[in-house]
């Protein structure tokens, strides 16, 4: 049985996991944790979500919920991520990071605490994604060197960071190819549009190779979320990303 903290459990992300874990027989909801001043602190975690686990009081301390949960989903900001620091270090277990928007600095900092606690970075759970960017590479490979590369991406109006973590993952998956920049990242913010990504190469003999996936429902994620949590229970020290997990 493996019990999770979610953290940003009030937010968009955070009620989606735990309504996706409320029919889960062999991982369990250990603690649900909201930002110091959250309305819902307090209050049962029922009273937020459709009358599921009613028995969780909804908290603002990860320290105090570290002997409920084995390992912490962060869905919070990459800022409010970084506030946490010390809170994870203290906790010693194992962080899955569901949320974007990194700074190099903020990078270096995960790598020295993954040295004692395994950290996995994931942007984007759904499976679909880490087979996307494999055909990106070979599509990059094929008809990168003569194009113009341009990626596009489009999220609800609520979500804030520009451009999306999976797509700064799909421009390090060309760079990774040898290509350099300019690879151009185009962001759309509107409506409540899930997750769509696009990868267009323009080549100089007048044609378009366009490779695209996209997020009809949150459900698209399920299976990821539940692979990265199992996956990351028994892992050592270290800083995964998600082709760590679905390769």
């Amino acid at each position: 049985m493996i019990k999770v903290g979610i953290v940003g459990g009030t937010g968009k992300l955070g009620k989606d996991i735990i309504k996706l874990l409320s029919d889960q027989t062999d991982i369990l909801i250990g603690a649900v944790v909201a930002r110091k001043g959250n309305p819902f602190v307090g209050n049962d975690l029922g009273s937020l979500i459709d009358g599921l686990f009613p028995n969780i009081l909804i908290e603002d301390n990860i320290p105090d919920s570290i002997n409920k949960c084995d390992i912490y989903i962060d869905c919070t900001s990459a800022e409010a991520m970084m506030s946490n620091y010390d809170a994870y270090r203290l906790a010693n277990k194992p962080v899955i990071i569901a949320t974007t928007g990194f700074n190099a600095e903020d990078i270096e900092r995960l790598s020295t605490l993954s040295s004692s606690i395994p950290i996995v970075i994931c942007p984007n759970f759904s499976i679909g994604v880490f087979k996307f960017l494999k055909l990106i590479k070979l599509a990059a490979t094929e008809f990168g060197m003569n194009s113009d590369i341009d990626i596009f991406e489009y999220h609800h109006k609520y979500k804030k960071d520009k451009p999306s973590g999976t797509a700064i993952a799909i421009a390090h998956s060309i760079k990774d190819t040898g290509l350099e920049d300019p690879i151009n990242i185009h962001s759309v913010r509107s409506g409540n549009i899930i997750g769509e990504h696009s990868v267009m190469f323009t080549t100089n003999d007048n044609e378009r190779i366009e490779i695209a996936h996209k997020i009809y429902s949150r459900e698209g994620f399920s299976k990821g979320v539940i692979e990265t949590i199992k996956w990351i229970s028994s892992k050592q020290a270290g800083l995964y990303g998600i082709e760590d997990i679905f390769e």
